[in-house]
């Protein structure tokens, strides 16, 4: 599996958890290391051995997520990409962060277990997968709109987007001004992240919800609303030479495998 695969899987997640989660943040520029606000996140992307699926579902459920309750971790999401466009051994977990500080102390997980039984959880997690990654990623509210939902969603349409470097603000405009508005118009959740450490500081990605697959069915979003020339003319405001790759694909929150904060 290449960087590309795994950045890709890796964004299926982050503006679901967003939009779950996340309250609003001012914009930063790419160029300052930002600090933390509530709208950073961690994420770890786990690749389990095919023939531990069960296993590793199992152990999460019965020791890892009570754990983490346990050592104060207030939410954790989980997705897995579909069987139909994705790695269906893969999952991403999102977390909230506080602050860098908290990587000084020590992890909720061994918070939970206490120092031996953390190191009995490391050596039993570590023979049910195949690779783990992590990153640090920020949402981008401003420029994401919002459907208030009643319960979490049930699939995410993503596409990354790879902008050239010094190209940042050309494409957050375009998404601001063009884009965004015929998304709102469609009345649908569309929402937008990147990462700031651990991968590609100029990949963007944004996500659609949808409740379906049939809603598939229907087409582009854009399509929808502006109908075929429309949306033509829509991509073709995207400024020249700012896009260098894109790539899309589906991914399914996992509520079984996930233990989110109490309403409100």
């Amino acid at each position: 599996m290449n960087k590309k695969q795994i950045d890709v899987r890796l964004f299926q997640v982050i503006c679901a958890a967003a939009l779950l989660l996340c309250g609003a943040q001012s914009h930063r520029s790419l160029a300052q290391e930002p600090a933390p606000s509530p709208g950073w996140l961690s994420i770890t992307v786990v690749s389990v051995k095919p023939e531990m699926m069960m296993e590793f579902q199992n152990y999460m459920k019965t020791t890892t997520n009570p754990a983490l309750k346990k050592g104060g971790l207030k939410w954790r999401a989980i997705w897995q990409s579909t069987n139909a466009a994705g790695d269906a051994f893969e999952y991403i977990i999102v977390a909230p962060m506080e602050n860098f500080a908290e990587f000084d102390g020590t992890s909720a997980i061994e918070k939970g277990l206490g120092a031996q039984g953390f190191a009995a959880w490391q050596a039993k997690a570590g023979s049910l997968v195949r690779s783990v990654r992590r990153f640090i990623v920020r949402t981008r509210p401003d420029l994401s709109f919002e459907v208030k939902r009643t319960g979490p969603p049930k699939i995410a349409v993503v596409t990354a987007v790879h902008v050239v470097s010094n190209r940042n603000a050309d494409f957050e405009n375009y998404l601001k001004n063009d884009y965004l508005p015929v998304m709102k118009k469609a009345n649908v959740t569309y929402m937008v992240s990147q990462t700031i450490f651990g991968g590609d500081a100029n990949e963007y990605v944004t996500l659609t919800l949808r409740e379906s697959f049939a809603e598939l069915d229907k087409g582009p979003v854009i399509v929808q609303v502006l109908g075929p020339d429309g949306a033509e003319k829509l991509l073709q405001k995207l400024p020249a030479g700012s896009v260098t790759h894109l790539e899309r694909s589906i991914s399914r929150f996992v509520p079984e495998l996930s233990f989110m904060p109490a309403a409100q």
